[in-house]
């Protein structure tokens, strides 16, 4: 185990093991994604993430349960005046005299069913948001084994429990009661559930062990053998675009695992590291993938303060990017203080433009392991959210920066195809974009499928929907499948615009937009290249990522972007410049260039309007 399993744990184990329904046909060693019953897990891996008690059947559905071995008589509930449901609610313990705010466990076990729907497995996610009857497939409880249910039902609920909420004390522990405990207990099958998200599931639930058999094989080149070598000590890495820093990162991770060490490889773009793990299942070793565990940086920040039954902290008073910086980070090293709790024997950063110092010393400072290695590897030129890279220069002292040696620099573009490496180093050299290191084509690169265009379009913005669909037929004309291709847009409101037009012309694309943050996030949870629609996407989400086909639209002098997004404010002209750059850096193939920028009219003068 994990951890020392309580005595509530135990309990509600035992109940289950021999309540549950079973698949008495099914033998040793037969996957487990066909099984016709219920499976039981105890304190899985879940990426790092430890729910306590997890119940699946691979026909119907998830259910997740936090046990509290709690005496409810210490506790109290304090019910905002908006309502009295559990949501809205504070909860305090009382100990030695001293009264503590500790986190409801309804919002710890609901964070579990989350990170389940909205990061590991975002199909899921995808089909609740267009179909509302698919809510209930991932189901949330705790057990109070000291309680009654009726106690804690009318503690937290003193209005009436929900019935999306199963919320159960040790008087429920007895078969005639178990659908109070695993509502859809008595399902055989659900017509909402989808065998295809079994494998994805016990992923996660159950690492497997990963075969070197498996995938097409990472294969290094230059100085990426050199940063693919796991040793002690803290590294930076200044890689151009296309010069393989994602790929031997994940080398490294891959062989880190292999030698039985525990790794986490953390980025601060929510959607890139299922991309990182792609990539990492192509690694030549052996290993267990419960060795690696992968987060966005807040995303590990929430996770932490979850584990510690730690409210997210109150943003009020705080502007964002205060809060962000050093508040969270602040509150995580609160919650760990004096607490046993798991260090990571190394820890690699991916895109660690995007990072702030106060996050690279609560990640130094509070989860490496005495082993101590640590990575980071940085494109100064894709530094889109214009953040203060001082720290990666160690050009003032700050704590732990002594750790790190000289850069170790990539400057070979492997990825990108030679003509859009020509304009990549133009673009830079035009726009004096960062010049620490310099990306250097690599001739000798085959081009894809024997041909590379670049097209450039000045056009006007009412135009933009009839221009993106008129480049989708052409790439569709000239054989390339809706999935090889994505549309880089600047905000939401267009996103949506653009969206809408396809989808009037029976078109499905997989995109990020949304008129909320929340709305934004359910599209983001399901956004992946593995997806066969066309993609659309802001250059934000995309950074890191890469296509065949790269459609990039840039707006008018002055953009407004969406407040709930990353991209708020208005972005400066040189931010703008670090947008282009990226985005033109995320081609494989073709890139075509929408352009209303009268900044970009006489670069894009010298590149043909016409596919040649």
């Amino acid at each position: 185990m994990h951890n020392p399993l309580t005595e509530g744990e135990r309990a509600l184990l035992r109940f289950l093991d021999d309540n549950l329904p079973a698949d008495e046909s099914w033998k040793e060693g037969e996957p487990l994604e066909n099984y016709n019953g219920w499976l039981i897990f105890a304190q899985p891996f879940l990426n790092g993430k430890r729910p306590d008690v997890v119940v699946f059947n691979p026909q119907v559905g998830v259910t997740i349960i936090e046990v509290k071995d709690w005496d409810l008589d210490c506790y109290e509930v304090e019910y905002r005046e908006e309502g009295g449901e559990g949501e809205r609610a504070k909860l305090y313990v009382r100990t030695n005299g001293e009264r503590y705010s500790v986190k409801p466990p309804i919002r710890q076990v609901e964070y579990y069913k989350e990170v389940l729907i909205g990061q590991l497995v975002p199909g899921i996610g995808e089909n609740i948001d267009n179909v509302s009857r698919s809510f209930g497939l991932i189901k949330a409880g705790v057990y109070f084994h000291k309680s009654t249910t009726s106690r804690c039902c009318t503690m937290f609920f003193p209005d009436g429990k929900p019935d999306y909420i199963p919320l159960f004390g040790y008087d429920s522990l007895c078969k005639e009661r178990i659908n109070e405990v695993v509502p859809d207990v008595r399902w055989f099958k659900s017509r909402f559930w989808k065998t295809d998200w079994n494998k994805e599931i016990l992923f996660w639930l159950k690492p497997p062990f990963h075969s070197i058999e498996q995938g097409t094989k990472l294969k290094l080149k230059g100085n990426q053998n050199k940063i693919a070598e796991p040793q002690p000590g803290h590294f930076r890495i200044r890689g151009a675009a296309g010069s393989g820093k994602t790929q031997a990162l994940a080398y490294r991770a891959a062989k880190l695992a292999s030698q039985n060490m525990n790794v986490l490889v953390v980025t601060y773009n929510i959607t890139l590291w299922h991309y990182i793990k792609d990539m990492i299942a192509r690694a030549p070793f052996p290993f267990p993938w419960d060795r690696i565990t992968f987060d966005h940086f807040h995303g590990f920040c929430k996770a932490k303060l979850n584990e510690f039954d730690k409210p997210w902290p109150e943003s009020a008073g705080y502007d964002d990017d205060f809060f962000f910086k050093s508040v969270v980070p602040n509150a995580v090293m609160d919650a760990v203080n004096r607490r046993k709790y798991q260090r990571y024997d190394a820890i690699l950063i991916d895109e660690g433009q995007d990072f702030e110092y106060e996050w690279y010393f609560m990640l130094n400072s509070c989860f490496l392991s005495v082993r101590d290695e640590l990575v980071v590897v940085c494109d100064k030129k894709q530094n889109v959210y214009e953040r203060d890279l001082s720290w990666l220069d160690k050009r003032q002292y700050r704590k732990g920066l002594e750790k790190f040696g000289d850069y170790i620099d990539l400057s070979i573009s492997y990825r990108l195809p030679p003509i859009v490496a020509d304009m990549a180093i133009s673009f830079a050299d035009t726009f004096h974009l960062d010049s620490d290191i310099r990306l250097k084509k690599n001739d000798e690169q085959l081009t894809l499928l024997n041909e590379n265009h670049i097209l450039w379009k000045n056009i006007a913005e009412s135009k933009i929907d009839e221009e993106v669909f008129g480049v989708y037929e052409l790439l569709k004309n000239k054989g390339y499948s809706a999935s090889d291709t994505v549309v880089l847009l600047p905000n939401h409101k267009l996103g949506l615009e653009v969206v809408d037009y396809f989808g009037d012309k029976g078109i499905n694309v997989n995109h990020v937009f949304g008129l909320t943050k929340e709305d934004s996030k359910h599209h983001k949870k399901s956004f992946w290249m593995g997806d066969g629609r066309i993609k659309m996407c802001t250059i934000y989400s995309f950074k890191g990522w890469e296509s065949l086909n790269v459609v990039i639209y840039i707006p008018q002098d002055q953009v407004g972007r969406a407040s709930f997004d990353e991209d708020e404010d208005i972005l400066s002209a040189d931010n703008l410049d670090a947008l282009v750059y990226t985005a033109i850096t995320r081609t494989r193939c073709n890139l075509i260039i929408l352009n209303n920028n009268s900044r970009y009219k006489s670069f894009g003068s010298k590149y043909s309007s016409e596919w040649k």
